[in-house]
């Protein structure tokens, strides 16, 4: 269904949000939103690793608000 090319792609955007967010383990619950969030933009035809990680990094963020760096008096932020 992928190609190398294409987990290259998708593994650099979510390595990316991992590092934004730091996360430290694949077990993590915002390394599961991570990647499901990469990979579900990743098939509706984004091939931006930078959008895909920023995409990644504030569904963690809107999701659970205890993921690093949120603010809980700011608004959700949308892309």
């Amino acid at each position: 269904m992928y190609s190398e090319d294409d987990w290259n792609m998708m593994q650099a955007a979510y390595n990316k949000a991992a590092q934004t967010l730091v996360v430290k383990s694949s077990s993590d619950e915002e390394a599961k939103i991570i990647a499901e969030t990469v990979m579900t933009a990743f098939n509706r035809g984004n091939r931006d690793v930078n959008s895909l990680a920023a995409l990644a990094v504030i569904t963690a963020i809107n999701t659970h608000p205890g993921v690093t760096g949120l603010h809980l008096d700011e608004p959700k932020k949308y892309a």
